[in-house]
């Protein structure tokens, strides 16, 4: 039954990363466009960024926000996947390591998803139906 599934989805599989794409940048748009559109992104936790020690914590709390605003339009539209990955990695490892180490699995789900999506991203790149595929093959 193997055989037969991943002959027939086998020319699919470089299209796999669109539906990643898809909904790890809409999931951090949705949760970010409020912040960013309503300017609140500083002075929504930066007294509790204050608390936990983070330095400039009105700044670092606007860089996270548009760190995975920004980084959510570059996943859907697949550009620069590689390069925003990076900042997504350090921001989902601030959050954990500040917000979620320590907790039960169920209440870190979503940091270490997030993480690990970022991951995913930085590894694989945008995949098919993306600006970078397309810059890659105007190059070649």
């Amino acid at each position: 039954m193997t055989d037969f599934l991943g002959k027939k989805f086998d020319y699919l599989q470089p299209y796999a990363a669109v539906f990643i794409r898809l909904a790890f940048g809409y999931h951090l748009i949705q949760y970010t466009y409020g912040a960013v559109f309503n300017l609140t992104a500083g002075s929504d936790n930066y007294e509790w960024l204050g608390s936990k020690g983070v330095p400039f914590p009105y700044f670092m709390s606007w860089l996270y926000i548009l760190t995975e605003f920004v980084g959510g339009i570059a996943l859907i539209i697949g550009f620069k996947t590689r390069w925003f990955a990076i900042p997504l990695i350090i921001n989902f490892m601030v959050a954990y390591l500040l917000v979620h180490l320590g907790h039960e699995y169920k209440k870190s789900f979503e940091a270490i998803q997030m993480l690990f999506v970022s991951f995913f991203f930085l590894f694989n790149g945008a995949g098919k139906l993306s600006i970078d595929e397309y810059l890659i093959s105007k190059h070649k």
